[in-house]
């Protein structure tokens, strides 16, 4: 006798969930055709051929008209400083420690905590002990969805790879003590410029008006388990086309989920997951990355300790690169 799954259905607007009852095997690899798979990326060792650019090497994974996902490995002090005019940045530290210099001030970010930097603010990170993070690129600006001040947990992280990335794509030049350049970015790059900037006097130069440059601890505001119909996914920054949502689900998910009007973007931080979808079966470990479109039907299993952060796009967004099955597979060790 067929197993009988449920599956819900859910649209960001009007924000509804639609539930239906199936077949397991009418659902799991019934995917026929279609141009957008699901793929299994190793996005950091991504950054082994990607050369160095001053003090850092960046690795786009997925882009869309509004959302632009990246992995980077920082080598000591960024050589330029970084204004993103008309977009905001969330960078997600994976590995290794970061402290991000702004107008804002100084913060210092490790393993399992994610900064905004609002658009218009100036900044550069001085990566340390094999920096490693995902930058997320947002045209919407976004606002916080949980308060810093409140996490429900303490939980700290040490992530350790299993063969240095950074020590194989060049050599780091030192960041310069005097004046630098500031490249003053645009979601449209042929707007964007470089000028000078005094970075004593440009640190921590804000007075008033904004959001603020401050970390969160992605995951410790969970409720409860997610995934198994008790307690929602923390949302740690929300906009009318955008989100970040964060998962601690341990064993099956309670049915499948088929966004209908929203791509999702997969980050295991820590643990393995079983994913089908009506593309197949997928294993993900810790530092992988996947998406699923909207529309293809999926469900995940959790081990002991998983932890993903996932992205919610109301515009499509689509895979940049992809790993070669030559290429070496880091493991990460997450505790």
């Amino acid at each position: 006798m067929a197993k009988k799954i449920r599956e819900f259905m859910t649209h960001r607007e009007p924000a509804e969930h639609i539930w239906m009852e199936r077949d397991e095997s009418a659902v799991i690899g019934t995917a026929r055709m279609g141009q957008r798979m699901v793929p299994h990326i190793r996005p950091f060792d991504l950054l082994r051929s990607t050369p160095l650019s001053g003090n850092r090497a960046r690795a786009t994974i997925f882009e869309g008209d509004a959302l632009r996902v990246a992995t980077e490995y920082v080598a000591g002090r960024e050589a330029q400083l970084t204004r993103a005019a008309d977009y905001d940045i969330a960078y997600l530290q994976f590995c290794g420690r970061s402290k991000i210099e702004s107008e804002s001030g100084i913060v210092e970010v490790e393993p399992g905590e994610i900064v905004l930097v609002p658009s218009a603010i100036s900044h550069r990170t001085t990566g340390t002990d094999e920096c490693l993070r995902v930058r997320v690129a947002t045209q919407e600006a976004v606002t916080e969805g949980v308060d810093p001040e409140k996490p429900t947990t303490q939980n700290k992280f040490s992530v350790k790879p299993s063969e240095p990335i950074g020590a194989t794509n060049g050599y780091a030049e030192s960041a310069s003590d005097g004046p630098v350049l500031e490249h003053i970015s645009f979601w449209d790059p042929q707007s964007d410029l470089w000028v000078e900037r005094d970075v004593a006097a440009l640190i921590g130069c804000k007075r008033e008006g904004g959001r603020p440059v401050r970390k969160l601890s992605a995951f410790n505001y969970f409720t409860g388990m997610t995934g198994k119909g008790g307690a929602r996914a923390p949302v740690l920054y929300n906009g009318k086309e955008f989100r970040i949502d964060v998962y601690n689900l341990e064993e099956e998910q309670n049915g499948f989920h088929r966004g209908c009007d929203e791509d999702e973007i997969w980050f295991q931080f820590r643990g393995h997951s079983l994913n089908h979808t009506e593309w197949g079966a997928m294993e993900l470990d810790a530092g992988q990355m996947s998406y699923i479109p909207r529309g293809v039907a999926h469900r995940i299993t959790g081990s002991p300790g998983f932890l993903r952060m996932v992205l919610y796009s109301r515009k499509l967004v689509h895979p940049k690169a992809f790993n070669n099955v030559s290429e070496r597979a880091t493991r990460f060790d997450v505790q």
